[in-house]
């Protein structure tokens, strides 16, 4: 005798009758989705910055809002009480909306799955709102009202920060900041204050991207760094601190004569942290590593605006007479210290060592 479904009459020619009911009746009775989380998917839209909230997490926007909203959408249905299994096959009536303004619509998901193995997979629709509202995200109101939680102070050691010093410092944040935003939304600065000197203090959001951001320019500008901690507050019982990194560029430049390791240099140049070097003795250069070109390993012995001009008069080997372009004393010294590409005439610059005078380079 063939089946029939209890409810609606239909046989197992037309429907698989499952413990007594077409599949149709079956999915009716079974449903797959037993409750959702809540009644609508509720996005909140930052008006400044376009970011998007759910629950209370902040997601930075993207060219393709749509991919970030169905993300919120796939969370929202994980929380669904369900049939094991159950997944979402299809959206309907979805389109993306605006950014700019509060909105709603009505979403149709189309999920499929099967509560038993022996029963074949069904089908089943349900409506879920989409309600967009406007507020703003807890950086840009955090950003808005000037908070901070750490400062870098920017100083030079016994000088001051020069122009170009100021235009790489300048490059240098702006490349930290946007790759730290990938990953810390508060990697911002609220506040730039200029202090005498060329000195800069940054008033940062987060104190884990001022520390980045601190290390960042003290490695690539060949500074020291010093940190301070100073007590604020106190929330639930927990001491809350202010941290000062203070990123001091050191007193050695471009042109300056200098002693390291028992040996004079001038030094050529300063990028990426590293202090290249001329030997004026042996008339070679060498670049130091990041570690080998920290402050404290690098002794300024003259200044470059302190280095004496010279007119070479004669060249004789194995010596050379010089002119004092100030004094207009001559000197006859070891060809040896002289560079061997000049010819009478020309004009060098040279630095008085305990050794004797040795040429350095214009820079």
């Amino acid at each position: 005798m063939a089946q029939i479904c209890c409810l609606c009459g239909k046989s197992e020619e037309e429907e698989p009758i499952i413990d007594g009911f077409c599949l149709s009746c079956y999915a009716k009775e079974f449903p797959l989705i037993h409750s959702l989380p809540e009644s609508s998917l509720k996005i909140t839209v930052c008006k400044n910055c376009q970011d998007l909230k759910y629950k209370n997490e902040w997601i930075e926007s993207t060219p393709d809002s749509k991919v970030v909203i169905l993300q919120f959408l796939e969370e929202f249905f994980s929380q669904a009480k369900k049939v094991k299994g159950t997944e979402i096959i299809h959206i309907k009536d979805f389109f993306v909306p605006s950014l700019t303004s509060a909105s709603k619509q009505e979403m149709t998901i189309i999920v499929e799955g099967t509560p038993k193995k022996e029963v074949p997979p069904y089908r089943e629709t349900i409506e879920i709102p989409l309600i967009i509202n406007v507020g703003v995200c807890t950086r840009c109101a955090q950003y808005t009202r000037g908070y901070f939680e750490s400062i870098i102070q920017i100083r030079a050691e016994d000088r001051s920060i020069t122009p170009m010093e100021q235009i790489e410092i300048s490059a240098l944040i702006e490349e930290k900041t946007y790759e730290e935003l990938e990953t810390n939304r508060m990697a911002y600065i609220s506040k730039t204050v200029d202090q005498q000197r060329g000195g800069l203090d940054l008033y940062v959001g987060s104190d884990s991207f001022a520390k980045s951001l601190a290390d960042f320019l003290a490695t690539q500008l060949a500074a020291s760094l010093e940190i301070a901690r100073k007590l604020q507050s106190h929330k639930d019982g927990k001491a809350l601190y202010r941290t000062t990194y203070c990123v001091r560029l050191p007193a050695f430049q471009i042109g300056d004569i200098i002693l390291y390791q028992k040996d004079f240099y001038q030094i050529l140049d300063i990028a990426l942290g590293r202090v290249v070097l001329f030997d004026l003795k042996n008339q070679k250069t060498k670049t130091l590593s990041q570690k080998e070109s920290r402050p404290e390993t690098i002794t300024v012995v003259q200044k470059k605006d302190q280095l004496k001009q010279f007119i070479i008069l004669a060249i004789q080997p194995p010596n050379v007479s010089l002119m004092n372009a100030e004094t207009f004393e001559t000197i006859d010294i070891d060809q040896a210290y002289v560079l061997k590409e000049h010819q009478e005439g020309d004009e060098i610059q040279m630095v008085d060592l305990p050794e004797g005078l040795f040429e350095c380079q214009f820079i």
